[in-house]
Parts: C-alpha cells; sequence; structure tokens
C-alpha cells in the first residue's frame, strides 16, 4: 500500500505542524497539497516507528510556542494500589476475636479452715480405758472436731491405767493432723486439758494418752472427756476426700 510523505499542515495557531501518515490510514483521502487543517489527524494520534509499526506518539507540538513537548496523556501508567487497613492480630481485639486477655484459674487445693469450735464438738460416744469395749469411728472429708468419754471399768483391787489411742487416716493428696485434748478425770469437757497431737506427713496420725492408777487402786473414777481437733494441714482441702478416725480404748 503506498505510504504519504510528510506534510506540512497550516497550524491554525500560527505555527506549522509536522506529522506522519501511516499506511493503516487507508482511507484516508489522498495525499495532496489541498488537506485541510481539520483533515490532520489530532495531536497525539498514530504516529510511525522506525520499524514500519504503528505506536503511540509520545510527544506533540504546543501550539503557542511551536516546541515539541511530553504528551502528559501518554506513557508509564505506573498503576496505584491500595488495600484496606488490616488489624494486627496481637491487637486489643486478638486474631480469635477475644479481648487479648487471658486467664488461668489455679491448680491449688481450695481452702477449708477450721470453722467448728471445741465447744460446738460432736459427740461421738464412750470408749472403756481399761476394759474391753467397741471401737469409735468416724469420718468426713473437712476440719472438725470431736467429744468423746473414756470410762474407768475396772473395779479390781489391783490398779490399772486408763487410756485409749485415736488413729486419724488422711486421704490420698491431703494431709489432716490430729490434735487431741484430755479434760480433767472425773470433768465435763476436754476443751483446754492436756494435750498431744500429731502432725506427720505420712498417711496415719496416731496418738496415745495414758493415765490413772498404777500398780494399785486409788479410788478414783479417772474417767475423763477427750476433745479432738482434725485439721488439714495449711487448711488445705477439697471438700470431697475423706478421713477416717477411730478410737480404741484400754491400749
Amino acid at each position: 500500500m503506498p505510504r504519504c510523505n510528510d506534510i506540512v499542515y497550516p497550524s491554525w495557531a500560527g505555527t506549522a505542524v509536522r506529522v506522519l501518515c501511516v499506511g493503516v490510514l487507508a482511507s484516508a483521502p489522498a495525499c495532496a497539497g489541498g488537506a485541510k487543517p481539520d483533515d490532520a489527524p489530532p495531536l497525539g494520534g498514530v504516529g510511525e516507528a522506525d520499524d514500519g509499526d504503528s505506536e503511540i506518539a509520545t510527544s506533540v507540538v504546543d501550539g503557542d510556542t511551536g516546541d515539541t513537548v511530553d504528551d502528559p496523556s501518554v506513557g508509564d501508567t505506573g498503576g496505584s494500589s491500595s488495600s484496606a487497613g488490616v488489624e494486627d492480630s496481637t491487637g486489643a481485639g486478638g486474631s480469635d476475636g477475644s479481648d487479648g486477655s487471658s486467664s488461668s484459674s489455679g491448680g491449688d487445693t481450695p481452702s477449708c479452715p477450721q470453722l467448728a469450735t471445741c465447744a460446738t464438738a460432736t459427740v461421738i460416744g464412750q470408749v472403756s480405758g481399761d476394759a474391753a469395749s467397741p471401737l469409735l469411728g468416724t469420718e468426713g472429708s473437712e476440719p472438725t472436731w470431736i467429744s468423746l468419754q473414756v470410762t474407768e471399768d475396772n473395779d479390781a483391787l489391783t490398779g490399772e491405767a486408763v487410756s485409749f489411742t485415736a488413729t486419724l487416716d488422711s486421704p490420698p493428696g491431703v494431709d489432716f493432723d490430729l490434735f487431741v485434748y484430755r479434760g480433767a478425770a472425773g470433768g465435763s469437757t476436754g476443751c483446754g486439758g492436756v494435750a498431744q497431737q500429731s502432725t506427720s506427713a505420712g498417711p496415719s496420725d496416731v496418738v496415745h494418752m495414758s493415765w490413772g492408777e498404777a500398780g494399785v487402786a486409788n479410788g478414783i473414777d479417772d474417767r475423763a472427756w477427750v476433745a479432738i481437733e482434725i485439721r488439714p494441714k495449711a487448711d488445705a482441702c477439697d471438700g470431697l476426700a475423706t478421713w477416717v478416725l477411730t478410737v480404741e480404748g484400754d491400749t
């Protein structure tokens, strides 16, 4: 297809504008010197590359000064990008929607302080301190006070001491201690009496008490009240694990 030579169009702004015709404009009128300014391609339109292929023009002629300047509408388009703000997963909200705070329940054994008193101790009965008698026993899971009476039943001329043994078996994982108070012979309470205790770290605590006659009868009734306190170490227990107390007379 024939190509046009350079054509100079009269400028409507007082200067000449030189453009190149390209073969792709085949439908345009034949090149002629009488071409009108309105027939010229628009500024920044299609130009001709050195290799004969068409390309987008990158410069235009300033109609006021006649200078060639870069076309601001053509060139690198260098796109820009934006993104919505993303909340840091370590921020106040937390990546899982939580408030970012944490807590833990401790594994400590719950506190169970002694609330009972010696004056309100539970009476569990009596054992003989110098003759055969059934064992006394009770159990529980919390600290408490217990009261019992140790009697004298041997009336022989030969004397025999009055005695008993209290044994406390603690449950696994919880250590209860044993505190025993013996009141005066013939008295009405064990509170404030002679004290003995067992606070071993083992599963069992044992207290043995003996008093009264020796080899000869003394003619006095040596029966006495005994108060027993059961208390967990450091006031710690779960309220479920059960301790067992047994009291045996004449030991």
